[in-house]
């Protein structure tokens, strides 16, 4: 049988794809996660040195972002409100004749108006404190306005792929032969060109009396297309060249298989390059399988229709 060189060694070539040796001869771990984000932890270095906020501000969910702006508007204002209220009946104008019991929530609606530059004109500053407390108040809700107005437009304005992964791959019949295949599909309504895969396999293997991770890159039968309207099945041909060519599913349990797929494309909305990746380890790789169909009958004149919940569906076959 021909022996297949790796394209990567985890101890002398540099081509590691940026893993390093010291991960790559990690044992019964993931080194990416299915969501794309790298399984290693960062430690040794202050919270406030290593996150970036404003990367953090415009990755975060939409509903992780405007709760975090809803909480920092009403805390900014209670805040201040705590401020007007220490500066005493004598403060503000207008509030001679509310209960005390209410007199904070006049401070709060007041400092309301002052972070939002509204001025409805019922209440007003009336001690010097309370006239600088607003005098700042002022200048920082200005500045709280242009940063929230900025993060919108950057979250607006970012580009990104949403690609959904199948949850598994299969090995299934292909031409003469069998092949691998993983499937994905635009979450997005935008439109993506120019798509490109590439899929890495990477498994452990005997040198020396030691294991070492080697790396190859599978060659797809088709590794580009011009338009993503409905879905892709990424499939890499296991023939005589393939590195999975003789090897059954045990072989990939112990040789803890990973494989990395990564999708670079063009987002036609903003003309620019936006990437993606996944990977699935060993055991989210069904062998002898296929996906099933997730076309169906277009409607309102639509040529063709992806039920997109399909996505995921395969059925078990015989590869003999």
């Amino acid at each position: 049988m021909k022996k297949h060189k790796p394209i990567i060694s985890s101890r002398e070539d540099k081509n590691d794809l940026g893993f390093g040796s010291r991960l790559s001869q990690q044992e019964n771990s993931r080194m990416m996660n299915r969501d794309g984000t790298f399984n290693v932890d960062r430690d040794g270095m202050s919270v406030i040195r290593s996150m970036s906020l404003y990367h953090w501000l415009i990755t975060i969910s939409w509903t992780k972002f405007l709760l975090l702006m809803s909480a920092f508007y009403f805390v900014v204002n209670f805040i201040f409100a705590a401020g007007f209220y220490l500066c005493g009946p004598n403060g503000l104008n207008g509030v001679e004749t509310t209960p005390v019991g209410h007199y904070f929530w006049n401070c709060f609606f007041f400092s309301v108006e002052t972070f939002g530059t509204i001025g409805y004109g019922a209440l007003n500053p009336k001690s010097s404190a309370a006239n600088w407390l607003m005098t700042f108040e002022a200048f920082f809700g200005l500045v709280s306005a242009a940063m929230a107005t900025g993060l919108l437009f950057a979250r607006f304005a970012r580009p990104n792929a949403k690609i959904l992964y199948s949850n598994h791959a299969v090995i299934a019949p292909f031409k003469e032969g069998k092949a691998l295949m993983v499937r994905i599909i635009n979450q997005r309504s935008s439109q993506l060109i120019n798509i490109e895969a590439q899929i890495i396999l990477s498994v452990m293997t005997e040198k020396d009396g030691r294991r070492l991770r080697h790396y190859f890159t599978l060659p797809l039968d088709r590794q580009k297309v011009t338009f993503f309207p409905l879905h892709w099945t990424i499939v890499h041909e296991i023939d005589e060249k393939s590195p999975l060519h003789g090897k059954d599913k045990h072989y990939l349990k112990e040789a803890e298989a990973e494989m990395f797929v990564l999708i670079t494309a063009t987002d036609e909305t903003y003309s620019q390059t936006v990437h993606s990746r996944s990977s699935y380890r060993y055991h989210e790789i069904v062998w002898g399988a296929k996906f099933k169909d997730i076309f169906e009958k277009g409607s309102s004149g639509k040529a063709i229709g992806v039920n997109m919940n399909r996505i995921h569906d395969y059925e078990h076959l015989s590869l003999e």
